[in-house]
């Protein structure tokens, strides 16, 4: 599609916003894009409210290239402000709706955010947090006290003509901003182009197979890369159904009530809500009587008993493993169903766009064997906002450096060892948490477990397990099994139960950086 410039000159546009006026210009224009709590949306709504907030932007006076913080529950707006930033170029900034006031501060100024968006249920912590932006655009009403910005109603903004604004935009425009979850240092930004995403939604929807009869339930928070990267723009590109839940408090039955209650045929649930799922003989029942025929999950490896577990209550619904990142593409490997009990613990073969390779200890890159894992594909992120020194890092050699250990075995399949820099050396020997903690999450009566490393006079360090239990006896078994069934140097020298979940960030992983502090405490009072 042509559009004339301010300088007379005819550009091309492309970018996101083309995705979605080809869905809403074909047949499935008329059809369901979007339900969120019993309201709906068509694609020609979506499209053309998306049109409407876009020029009400330009109005307001955000423009190309301005960053656009965006701190929103679920709903409606997400989807049009998304799309409505990607039509003028402008470059979204989600901000987690977990994160505390000093969190917000230090996200909107490494962004140098002009401009926030915020609801109400966002409100005291923009006050609290000091932000300074020169525009604060509130949704549902909220009107938060920022000194010095100007206040926009995001009603002011849907008034806006809902046509086209004619702003150039390249598949080369920076997109959104997607901040890692700090899980070591300050959080810093990966930064994807109209280009990336467009890739990372693509190759969904061929390695997955979606088609329009498909019904998918998004239950991440849309602020997370996981809420719309994995399956939801994929859906929206071809034209099938998608079905939102409200931010927070996604137990498992209001889960699966809303899969029965909406059609649902394919979600996205963490391995916590798995597991709630198998605790449930109602859900299962529901689920049975159900549409819903597949399931994809992610943040860390689904143990062996809890596949063979679904399998046997849920024969027709199947468990879809995925591995990906913030740096994108969301989804880099997938492990199907077919290969789940086969390979378990594996996180798959890479996805169509996707080369993977690890970086041995040596620096050789090489197509199979165990070092970091390195990605190519189409769907990386450019780099990371205003840190150069760090991109030139994450890509040296041409590959992004994931900083995950991984072995890449002759059949393409990838196995997760453990982080780079979670890694243990114990005597010169290297331990990687996620092998020991596959073997301890197979033991009947533990909810959950992590290896982290602990000062050894003797050894360097030493891996202890912190683990959650059903019953605190189940303590005294873990080493005698770990002993069993791996080499001596992995076996944890300590056992510490977790009375509480153990702490994750918003993508679900667990945050070893406060159980170290955790299990340091606990020795020093022994």
């Amino acid at each position: 599609m042509n559009a004339t410039t301010t300088d007379g000159a005819i550009g091309v546009r492309a970018g996101l916003m083309t995705m979605l006026e080809r869905t809403a210009a074909g047949p499935r224009g008329t059809c369901e894009a979007v339900r969120f709590q019993g309201e709906r949306l068509t694609y020609e709504e979506l499209r053309d409210r998306s049109y409407s907030v876009a020029n009400g932007l330009l109005e307001a006076g955000v423009g190309k290239g301005d960053r656009v913080a965006v701190l929103l529950r679920n709903g409606f707006e997400w989807f049009e402000l998304l799309f409505a930033i990607a039509e003028i170029g402008a470059i979204c900034v989600p901000v987690n709706v977990m994160l505390k006031p000093t969190e917000i501060a230090y996200l909107c100024g490494d962004a140098q955010a002009r401009v926030l968006v915020v609801d109400p249920a966002g409100s005291e912590a923009v006050e609290k947090a000091g932000v300074g932006p020169e525009i604060v655009i509130g949704v549902g009403g909220a009107r938060p006290v920022v000194p010095g910005a100007r206040y926009v109603d995001y009603e002011d903004l849907r008034a806006g003509a809902p046509v086209p604004t004619g702003t150039v935009v390249a598949l080369e425009d920076e997109l959104v901003l997607y901040y890692s979850s700090g899980t070591t240092g300050q959080p810093k930004a990966a930064v994807q182009t109209h280009d990336n995403v467009l890739w990372n939604a693509l190759a969904q929807v061929l390695d997955l197979k979606l088609t329009t009869d498909d019904a998918f339930l998004v239950v991440p928070s849309l602020s997370w890369a996981a809420g719309f990267h994995t399956v939801t723009l994929a859906c929206l590109w071809i034209g099938a159904r998608l079905v939102i839940l409200p931010t927070g408090g996604s137990t498992i039955e209001k889960v699966i009530g809303v899969v029965a209650e909406e059609d649902v045929t394919h979600a996205f649930l963490v391995p916590t809500l798995l597991r709630q799922l198998l605790a449930s003989p109602e859900c299962q029942r529901q689920v049975q009587e159900s549409s819903l025929h597949w399931v994809v999950t992610g943040a860390e490896p689904v143990p062996l008993d809890m596949i063979t577990a679904i399998a046997q209550a849920l024969p027709g619904c199947s468990i879809v493993q995925g591995y990906g990142m913030s740096e994108f593409p969301c989804v880099v490997c997938i492990l199907g169903a077919e290969d789940a009990i086969r390979r378990a613990g594996s996180a798959g073969r890479p996805v169509s766009i996707c080369r993977l390779a690890v970086e041995q200890l040596d620096g050789t890159i090489s197509d199979t064997g165990e070092g970091e894992v390195l990605v190519r594909s189409p769907a990386t992120m450019i780099g990371y906002w205003n840190r150069p020194e760090e991109t030139a890092a994450a890509f040296a050699g041409g590959w992004l450096h994931t900083g995950d250990l991984g072995r890449i075995d002759d059949e393409g399949f990838l196995t997760i060892t453990g982080r780079k820099k979670d890694m243990i050396i114990s005597g010169g020997l290297n331990v990687y948490p996620s092998e020991t903690e596959t073997v301890i999450h197979a033991m009947d009566g533990v909810r959950e477990a992590a290896i982290v490393g602990v000062p050894d006079a003797r050894l360097g360090e030493v891996p202890v397990a912190i683990v959650v239990l059903d019953r605190d006896e189940v303590a005294d078994a873990v080493i005698p099994h770990c002993r069993e069934l791996l080499a001596g140097y992995k076996v944890p020298k300590r056992v510490m139960i977790h009375a509480e979940p153990l702490p994750r960030n918003a993508n679900g992983k667990i945050l070893k950086r406060e159980l170290r502090p955790w299990a340091l405490a606990r020795l020093e009072l022994d």
